[in-house]
């Protein structure tokens, strides 16, 4: 029993270790960021074609690649990850210079439930950094953007996409009618994201000079001038393998779906 006249001490708090409380607070801050790092999101970059890295002869999908790993660099800190992110893009047709072109990558995060609506970051890109966009999104870019689901590629189909494949034979088509209006399509998109230059496409433009002059008026005549190139147009051998000659070095080319 204390007394009455006994002054009791003052309550003094336990000490604790400085350094186990910085790192407990830089664990909780961490992990913290971490979390909110990898909420689902999406991330559109606004930029113009020649702009966005690769030289001007490249495939399209080399230079779509090399942008979306900036953009992944800039947000996470590290490279386009296709089992963490699903990419898309508009208006991407790098035969042109100057042309506003778009780039989209969804983020999913850790939960197998994804929102159905998450928030968009804005940036623009200038050719040398990344700069957010405040305003709100124009109605025709929202609607855009609600065109491209955001979901998973499934496992399996991702797996499929790092298989090496032969290039596909010339197809069959039903009437005459089907075939020149797919095989034009077929030859501007190839001019106009500088695609493998098949044989049956080069063939196509030579005897269908009707066809052909509407490509040419849809793409620019640096891109139509590899039709007059024999180094552009890509040979397919007895096994679905596509291969170049290049000078006097046959350079063969392992394609991806």
């Amino acid at each position: 029993m204390v007394s009455p006249d006994h002054e009791e001490a003052p309550h003094r708090p336990e000490a604790v270790d400085a350094s186990t409380a910085s790192t407990t607070s830089t664990k909780a801050t961490t992990t913290a960021a971490a979390t909110e790092n990898d909420r689902p999101v999406r991330v559109l970059v606004q930029t113009r074609t020649h702009l966005v890295p690769g030289d001007k002869s490249a495939n399209s999908m080399v230079r779509t690649d090399a942008m979306e790993n900036l953009i992944c660099q800039h947000v996470w800190q590290r490279d386009f990850d296709d089992y963490q992110e699903r990419g898309w893009d508009y208006n991407c047709e790098f035969a042109w210079d100057s042309v506003e072109c778009w780039f989209l990558v969804d983020h999913h995060g850790p939960d197998s439930t994804l929102p159905p609506d998450p928030p968009v970051l804005w940036y623009k890109w200038t050719g040398k950094e990344f700069v957010t966009v405040h305003d709100p999104l124009p109605r025709r870019v929202r609607r855009r953007i609600r065109s491209y689901p955001f979901t998973r590629i499934p496992p399996e189909r991702l797996l499929n996409r790092r298989v090496p494949r032969p290039i596909q034979q010339p197809r069959e088509f039903s009437s005459r009618a089907e075939e020149i209006r797919v095989q034009r399509h077929r030859l501007r998109d190839t001019l106009a994201c500088n695609l493998m230059l098949t044989e049956d496409l080069a063939r196509f433009a030579k005897e269908n000079p009707g066809p052909a002059q509407w490509v040419r008026a849809r793409v620019p005549p640096t891109a139509w001038a590899r039709l007059d190139d024999p180094s552009q147009i890509a040979m397919i051998d007895e096994e679905g393998v596509a291969y170049m000659e290049v000078g006097s070095l046959g350079v063969l080319e392992s394609l991806e779906s």
